[in-house]
């Protein structure tokens, strides 16, 4: 609450929003977690840019909007860049699309430099300008990833925004994504101060780190997960930022994500063959056989089914994955992956897959239902990850009655905890980052799995029982909303 009393206001500034335009974990946060912290009393809204197409993903949805009368202004780079402004209610949370030809290219360029970074440092001042044109003024911006790390800058080193006194809270979903390139002519053009490049604010061996200068700048930084914000504090974790994080730990928490456990609810997905839940498990046999048909095996096969639905990147670690595809045949279990992402990684599923047709079966691209039916029709969910700020798959594989075997590291830790601990757990975990490691537990699931139905399903009911709402973590947020207003 403020000190009148009032709702704390606070406008999420995030360049991905599901389901308009989500490309990762972030859109899924954007896109949930304004939701319940308005249920818990805060006056949130969003404001996000209209990439290609996310109008008409929006029409398509039967999203209602109206068009602001004013539209919202920024000066950078010599000249005014201006937006229409698209208003929405998304669920119940007022949200603003800008639409300007600064949004009409990629949502992510391949090669970032001061042309490609240009249209986020516009999103962020206009997002600041937004209350001129709206009639209605944040308390706190709460900024996600560096795609947005400008707006804190702004706050602290602008020539103009930064007498504004404003907040800000930078929450890092990803410390990987830094943000960065050369300072010319990005430092005059931006408008920001010459001496907010140094070794202390947003420079880092002679570039422009945006995600570092938003660290730095903002008031509070928050990650998605407890042991991921102690994680990235190291250098074995995110190397020459570690030393900045570590400088900043007194504004750090760390904050588990949650799902929409309306969206992922295997009781009510339409995208699934047969329904069930935790009192009744039968309908997650029709969908078993569903996606073994769908891959082209035998869908009367009792084998395990081991699903995977990722992004195919380094950091997911796929390459323990193909390279340990000769024991997964071994076991007996089936292999699904969905997923698309490094050619190197797409070509050793492939090699895998065409090695042992009968065991592996990889669907290239990324296909909304089908991830549905993998969650609902899989036995086992892998999940070897490299490093994972949090994670949403495990905790969807968990609402379905997929086990999931994990790496215990980031926000893996945090919701997975192995099954032969003497308090039990909800899924089987290896430490070690190796194919030994994976197989350790990927055999221990499937054996489980084999020999023993009756603790397979105590395994998967209470997985399923598991609480991952946003309620728990926007009420963390909100206390932290409520403490930088004091």
């Amino acid at each position: 609450m403020t000190k009148s009393g009032s709702a704390v206001k606070v406008l999420f500034v995030t360049t991905e929003l599901a389901p308009f335009s989500k490309v990762g974990g972030l859109g899924d946060v954007a896109g949930s977690l304004p939701k319940a912290l308005r249920q818990a009393g805060v006056d949130v809204r969003v404001v996000t840019p209209a990439w290609p197409g996310v109008l008409e993903r929006v029409a398509a949805l039967g999203v209602k909007t109206t068009t602001v009368r004013a539209k919202v202004y920024a000066a950078y780079d010599w000249r005014i860049h201006s937006a229409n402004i698209i208003k929405a209610s998304v669920d119940g949370v007022t949200t603003y699309f800008l639409d300007a030809e600064d949004y009409s290219g990629s949502q992510y360029p391949s090669q970032l430099n001061f042309w490609s970074a240009s249209p986020f440092a516009v999103f962020c001042m206009q997002a600041l300008e937004l209350k001129n044109a709206i009639d209605w003024e944040p308390d706190i911006y709460h900024c996600h990833d560096w795609t947005s790390a400008f707006l804190p800058c702004a706050l602290a080193w602008h020539r103009h925004y930064r007498q504004t006194g404003g907040k800000s809270i930078m929450t890092l979903h990803n410390v990987a994504y830094q943000g960065i390139f050369e300072p010319y002519p990005f430092l005059e053009a931006s408008g920001l101060e010459p001496w907010s490049f140094n070794s202390s604010t947003m420079e880092f061996y002679g570039q422009v780190n945006l995600l570092k200068g938003g660290i730095v700048a903002a008031t509070a930084v928050t990650t998605v997960s407890p042991t991921y914000a102690n994680e990235i504090q190291t250098y074995e974790s995110t190397r020459e930022l570690s030393g900045i994080l570590y400088q900043q730990r007194s504004k750090l928490r760390g904050i588990i994500n949650g799902l929409d456990v309306k969206f992922w609810d295997p009781n009510g997905d339409k995208s699934i063959p047969a329904k069930f839940s935790v009192k009744d498990l039968r309908g997650k046999a029709a969908c078993k056989k569903a996606l073994l048909e769908r891959a082209g095996f035998d869908p009367n096969s009792e084998a395990p089914v081991i699903v995977c639905v990722s992004r195919l990147v380094e950091q997911k670690g796929f390459d323990m994955v193909f390279n340990a595809a000769g024991q997964i045949a071994e076991t007996g279990a089936k292999l699904l992956i969905l997923g698309s992402g490094n050619d190197w990684i797409e070509n050793g599923i492939i090699q895998a897959s065409e090695a042992y047709p009968q065991s592996i079966k990889l669907f290239r691209g990324y296909d909304e239902p089908l991830s549905h039916l993998m969650y609902a029709g899989g036995d086992i969910f892998l999940m070897p990850s490299v490093f994972e700020p949090c994670g949403l798959s495990q905790m969807i594989s968990m609402r379905y009655g997929t086990v999931p075997v994990v790496r215990e590291v980031g926000g893996l830790r945090d919701t997975v905890f192995d099954v032969d601990r003497p308090e039990g757990g909800n899924g089987f975990t290896f430490l070690t980052c190796d194919v030994d490691g994976m197989m350790w537990a990927l055999r221990r699931a499937v054996e489980r799995y084999n020999n023993n139905k009756v603790q397979w399903k105590e395994i998967m009911l209470e997985g399923m029982r598991e609480d991952f709402t946003w309620d728990k973590s926007a009420g963390l947020y909100k206390n932290l909303y409520d403490e930088l207003m004091q």
